[in-house]
């Protein structure tokens, strides 16, 4: 792509969701699909325009005002061929006062956080928040919000058509709300927004195991609820997580592209500034008050993040917050299962087995999968070479993900 290509793509990740909710606001939610189509339209006409005239001296004016324009000609268009929604309103552009190309960072904001609360309507299903905010704040198209969840592609466009027509039956006004009302939604945009950053860490099936724009799109949204978060939210405590856990992805993968496991990894790659940033807002959420899950998980990951090398992990405080946060999320197997396997490396593997072997999981193949290969790498460690060739070979035939796979072929190779 040449740079004014790489330029137009920046603005578009940048500021399409800022422009769709610049333009809500002001329209309404009822235009959304007419809205979308608009800032869509408008990065398409960049792409064309700056390769043969260069990029203007203001972009993002530019870009807000081409958006606006076609916005109105589309309206315009409708309502003479009578496409316009019950209750359109007038056609005429509107004054400096309610739409000004160069927004305020305050106004902007704003609007974003009020178009995320919109996208995380408690109508609609977990999965529909996620493809909602990801396509509307985030500008992901069909294609890569199937590959991010791993849907197909008709399966994505059916869901969202669901989720705009219903935000579109709402009436959804931005604006109409006060932030402190929209603080008070927080908790559950945060659950949406630690979702999407789980399924980049540990994309699904995804062969290039992590989904990085889906990280960074999920940590750009939480610092974006930052400032008007209530303690409920624990936004400081999901941002540590976050931070913490960008921090090890060079470590995460091999050159040629496999896992590489947590006591392998060169912890010379994790990033010193991001671990700090992360320890900035760790000390934020301790301040606040408030413990709940993002705030436990933040902490087991400081730990992770403050042992100079994998022997020197402090297991046996892992262990015991893994406990805690057992506590808070009972019926999660996945925090079951990282407590044994923190507890194996407190206490070793053997005192461990007997509860992986009686252990009731969920029959969700992703749960199934974690379940059987830890038990396998905890048979291994214990010297139980039998049992574990045989675990480890059940979790083979359970793995979704070609990285999973490889690196239970390896583990078997090693035995």
């Amino acid at each position: 792509m040449d740079t004014s290509g790489q330029l137009a793509a920046h603005f578009f990740r940048e500021h399409s969701g800022r422009m769709v909710a610049s333009l809500a606001r002001v329209y309404g939610m009822v235009h959304l699909e007419t809205i979308l189509d608009a800032v869509q339209d408008t990065f398409e006409t960049a792409l064309t325009h700056w390769r043969y005239h260069g990029p203007p001296d203001h972009p993002r004016a530019w870009l807000s005002q081409v958006a606006r324009n076609k916005l109105i000609n589309a309206l315009k268009h409708h309502a003479r061929h009578g496409h316009a929604p019950e209750g359109d309103i007038p056609l005429h552009a509107p004054s400096t006062t309610d739409f000004d190309p160069e927004l305020t960072d305050e106004v902007s904001t704003d609007g974003q956080i009020q178009l995320l609360v919109a996208c995380c309507h408690p109508s609609l299903s977990e999965r529909d928040r996620v493809l909602i905010t990801l396509h509307i704040l985030c500008g992901f198209g069909v294609p890569e919000l199937a590959n991010a969840l791993q849907l197909n592609r008709e399966a994505v466009k059916k869901a969202l058509q669901r989720s705009k027509a219903l935000l579109r039956q709402k009436s959804l006004k931005l604006g109409s709300q006060s932030l402190a009302e929209i603080a008070s939604q927080l908790p559950t945009v945060c659950t949406i927004l630690y979702l999407m950053f789980n399924e980049g860490y540990k994309a699904t099936r995804n062969s290039k195991g992590i989904d990085f724009d889906l990280c960074y799109e999920a940590l750009r949204l939480t610092k974006l609820v930052h400032p008007v978060a209530t303690p409920e939210a624990e936004v400081d405590a999901l941002l540590a997580l976050m931070f913490f856990g960008v921090a090890r992805f060079p470590a995460r993968l091999a050159a040629y592209g496999d896992w590489i496991p947590l006591e392998e990894q060169d912890r010379a790659l994790w990033s010193t500034p991001l671990i700090t940033e992360g320890f900035h807002y760790l000390d934020r959420a301790q301040g606040g008050g408030h413990a709940g899950r993002y705030y436990l998980e933040a902490l087991i990951a400081s730990h992770h993040c403050a042992a100079p090398h994998f022997d020197a992990t402090d297991w046996k405080t892992i262990h015991a917050l893994y406990a805690l946060l057992e506590n808070v999320e009972p019926s999660s197997p996945l925090i079951r299962l990282n407590r044994l396997i923190a507890k194996s490396y407190a206490v070793g593997p053997l005192p461990v087995i007997s509860e992986l072997e009686t252990l009731a999981v969920d029959e969700h193949p992703g749960i199934a999968f974690l379940h059987t290969a830890t038990k396998a790498y905890v048979y291994q460690r214990a010297g139980y070479t039998a049992q574990a060739r045989a675990a480890y070979g059940e979790a083979l035939s359970l793995a979704q993900n070609p990285l999973d796979a490889q690196l239970i072929r390896k583990r078997m190779e090693a035995i």
